[in-house]
């Protein structure tokens, strides 16, 4: 008996070794196992997708040696990688599948990110957003979980137009992971966070949270996410204008993304790249190139808004090259594509408004349920529960009051906040330059009033430029800040301060010129070496002052000779001051004129010796249609607008004469004056003509700059060469008042035929009895149905000319303007000269 015992304990015993070996060695298998398939996880997410695609390959033989869950999240990887290769469908597909099957809920929760970040992207927001509150209900078993679907609801509510949202919720999964150890969630928190500010154009605010994006995914070994990260700040760069920097983080980012494997990354980083060329003016052709291989890959994959980029950025490119018909053609097709993005955008608001309205229906539903359950509770007990609701109540209208006082006192914060912001420049702190010209038109304002001196200052920093060459923008920056404070600290609360842009700051004092040169001199002795990343170096300022007189009526004149005051500064040698008074005297000898033409579209036609004339002229006085004089006050806020002169009924001589009075004025006062006259200033026009020649007897130097002219756009529109038959151009009513005959074998022009018969010069509109008397004339030489073209020239880039063809006849009930021209085509053949043909019978 004992020795049964004994032979069942050591059989025992033998098996108990045997499972135990076993065990072991399954153990060691599921460790070896295990180490795979997490380096094929590193592999997706800091490798090329090919290379963690082949290790799946090779392990596709044993993959029955690997766990359910081991298999579930190599396939996972595998998915990922298809949708890295661009072949998303299929990705989401395969997603969904793996999605139906048995698995822990942290990688429930993984795969549920990815899936929903693939159903986003393929524009399928109702699975997108399902997807989301699916995954919210395992977030109990896996809290952990929670920072990458807070992630991922930031980036569909990124997407969707919610970017506030969006930043919070970022900012939420962002605090959850910043204190782990789970570096690849804060990279993919920090990502979000950076494309949320991008989306709300906050581009200062996503170029820092970008730069940290770099960091914490190059810690992660993210090698997409780090390569976004750089894509990121070359586009925020390109919003600024710095396009150089663009230019360097757009490369790298396409080099990068390019070694991952991420076409649609690698096509977004060419658009920074291409857009920094165009801004540039360099490197066209690449640019064309890089846009050309954009524009196909989006149209291959059906992105609209990228489409509509890409296309604006061609536009761009034409129009640098002088196309502007190329130009035109693709904005036509970027508006196309914006409108299909924004159908897309709409079902995309849709889509998520419809997830919204089915959880606030379920709330409700739960809500109206609990509130039955409540009132047949109450019911039992209604008496003892009145005094405990009563009081319930007033605890929450109590904890309302408080909630709305914070969130007033929330709110009261940032319009402020937004409000600073909105008038200061955030480099320097002190104000922007609208905010400097509403403060200091009050000040300018009270001080006439009250009799006061008043005094502008406009200083900048001596060659700048060579600052940020030589020692980087971030020297450049550093400089600008301490300036603004030193400004600051030695103004204190004298007067109104501001960044006008640039390098140029504006101070407006209530001090005469003498109190102001003595408070730039105190400036000057406070500017001080400046040290950054250990270069030390040293600016000096230049300085232009100009003190109100009695010739300054407007602000913008003031700070206008103290900006010329500050290029007398630069051109007697920088770091200086220089006061606008000190050369007064010898302006007033100095008057001079010169009349330039707008062209009919003054951003197109207006040449550079136009622009240059109008930059330095002490006065400038136009007479242009609205959008030219618009852009001129661009460059010349102080123009004057010579077009109030007009009035309905008011005989036009009289205003003529006015407008003369008023430049015969400024050069009399000893001013360079530029008269800005539409289209060219000689054709037409009796008024540049006039005042050239009276500038001229008083002895002031006078001159006329060419301009493109109504007539000169007509041949190019109609595709007309005046050489082929000639021309002869007259004013309609001249045409009608003398004895003057057609040339009916050339062309015929006669201008402001609107105006035919006018001899009063007080109407601006087309009369018809005019109209068939100027008719009647016509068919003395002209039959009835002789086919004739009414001509306006296009004022806007993107307007086109009026060209209309009616016949002689149908004149008078046409529509008119005052510019309308009335373009007479040739009738019949050229006859030979009999003379020359008798003559040329002798000689034979």
């Amino acid at each position: 008996m004992m020795q049964h015992v004994y032979r069942l304990a050591s059989i025992v015993a033998l098996a108990l070794a045997f499972a135990l070996a076993g065990g072991s060695a399954f153990a060691g298998d599921q460790q070896e196992a295990e180490a795979e398939v997490r380096e094929i996880e590193r592999l997706g997410i800091s490798a090329h997708w090919r290379e963690s695609n082949a290790r799946i390959k090779e392990l596709s033989s044993r993959l029955d040696a690997f766990s359910p869950e081991q298999r579930k999240r190599i396939e996972f990887v595998r998915l990922r990688n298809v949708a890295l290769a661009g072949d998303e469908r299929a990705a989401l597909t395969g997603l969904a599948g793996l999605l139906k099957q048995d698995m822990p809920a942290a990688l429930r929760i993984r795969i549920y990110t990815t899936a929903i970040n693939v159903a986003a992207n393929v524009e399928d927001w109702p699975l997108a957003f399902s997807w989301l509150n699916d995954g919210m209900s395992y977030l109990p078993q896996a809290p952990e979980g929670a920072a990458r679907l807070l992630t991922v609801a930031s980036y569909l509510h990124t997407l969707v137009g919610e970017s506030e949202k969006a930043r919070d919720l970022a900012e939420r999964a962002l605090h959850q992971v910043e204190s782990g150890d789970d570096p690849r969630a804060v990279c993919l928190a920090v990502s979000q966070l950076a494309l949320a500010e991008d989306h709300r154009y906050d581009f200062p605010e996503a170029e820092r949270w970008r730069h940290r994006q770099i960091e914490t995914c190059s810690k992660a070994g993210d090698l997409v996410f780090t390569a976004l990260g750089k894509y990121g700040v070359g586009k925020a760069a390109a919003a600024q204008g710095r396009h150089d920097e663009a230019l360097e983080w757009g490369g790298e980012a396409l080099s990068e993304l390019k070694a991952a494997g991420f076409a649609a990354g690698a096509f977004s980083a060419r658009l920074v790249i291409a857009g920094s060329l165009i801004a540039t003016d360099r490197d066209l052709d690449e640019a064309e190139a890089l846009l050309n291989d954009t524009l196909r890959y989006y149209r291959e994959q059906r992105s609209d808004s990228a489409i509509a980029e890409t296309e604006r950025l061609l536009a761009k490119l034409a129009e640098r090259r002088g196309e502007p018909a190329a130009a035109l053609s693709h904005l036509n097709s970027a508006i196309s594509a914006t409108e299909a993005a924004d159908r897309i955008a709409r079902e995309r608001r849709l889509a998520y408004l419809q997830v919204e309205f089915d959880l606030r229906a379920k709330e409700q539903q739960i809500a109206l349920l609990e509130a039955e359950k409540k009132v047949a509770a109450l019911q039992v007990a209604v008496t003892k529960r009145r005094q405990w609701l009563l009081a319930l109540g007033m605890f929450a209208l109590l904890v309302t009051a408080i909630l709305l006082l914070v969130l007033l006192r929330r709110s009261f914060r940032e319009r402020r906040r937004y409000r600073w912001q909105s008038e200061h420049d955030s480099l320097t702190g002190l104000y922007n330059y609208q905010q400097v010209r509403k403060l200091g038109e009050a000040a300018f304002a009270q001080a006439r009033e009250e009799g006061r001196p008043f005094t502008a200052v406009v200083a900048d920093i001596d060659l700048f430029k060579q600052v940020n060459d030589r020692h980087g923008h971030a020297a450049g920056d550093e400089a600008l800040r301490s300036l603004g404070a030193w400004i600051r600290e030695t103004v204190g609360g004298r007067g109104v301060t501001g960044r006008s842009g640039g390098d140029e700051f504006t101070i407006l004092l209530d001090a005469d010129a003498e109190e102001a040169a003595a408070l730039l001199q105190r400036l000057r002795d406070r500017i001080e070496p400046i040290t950054v990343f250990g270069q030390t170096f040293r600016f000096n300022i230049s300085s232009g002052i100009c003190q109100v007189d009695g010739q300054v009526d407007t602000l913008e004149q003031l700070v206008h000779l103290a900006d010329q005051a500050l290029y007398r500064a630069k051109h007697e040698g920088r770091d200086r001051v220089v006061c606008a008074s000190d050369t007064a005297s010898g302006e007033t000898q100095g008057a001079g004129l010169v009349v330039v033409g707008s062209g009919i579209q003054f951003g197109r036609h207006a040449s550079e010796r136009c622009l240059s004339e109008i930059r330095e002229a002490q006065v400038v006085l136009c007479l242009t249609d609205p959008f030219a004089l618009a852009m001129v006050r661009g460059l010349r806020p102080d123009a004057i607008n010579l077009g109030v002169h007009y009035a309905p009924g008011k005989d036009r001589r009289e205003t003529y004469r006015e407008i003369d009075e008023a430049i015969m004025q400024q050069l009399r006062a000893g001013k360079q004056v530029c008269a800005v006259f539409y289209g060219h200033p000689g054709v037409f026009a009796d008024v540049p003509h006039r005042v050239v020649r009276k500038a001229r007897e008083a002895g002031i130097p006078a001159r006329m700059e060419p301009g493109i002219s109504a007539e000169a756009c007509l041949y190019a529109d109609l595709d007309i060469d005046p050489g082929h038959r000639g021309v002869q151009s007259m004013e309609a009513t001249h045409f009608m008042v003398y004895d003057r005959v057609p040339d009916t074998a050339g062309l015929v022009l006669l201008w402001q035929v609107a105006l035919s018969g006018d001899l009063s010069c007080s109407r601006l509109h087309a009369e018809r009895e005019g109209l068939q008397a100027l008719v009647d004339k016509l068919l003395r030489w002209y039959p009835p149905d002789h086919g004739v073209v009414l001509y306006e020239a296009a004022q806007l880039p993107i307007a086109s000319p009026r060209i209309e063809h009616l016949r002689l006849s149908d004149l008078p009930d046409a529509r008119y303007e005052e510019y309308t021209t009335l373009v007479i085509p040739p009738l019949g053949e050229l006859r030979d000269d009999p003379v020359r043909e008798a003559e040329a019978s002798g000689r034979a």
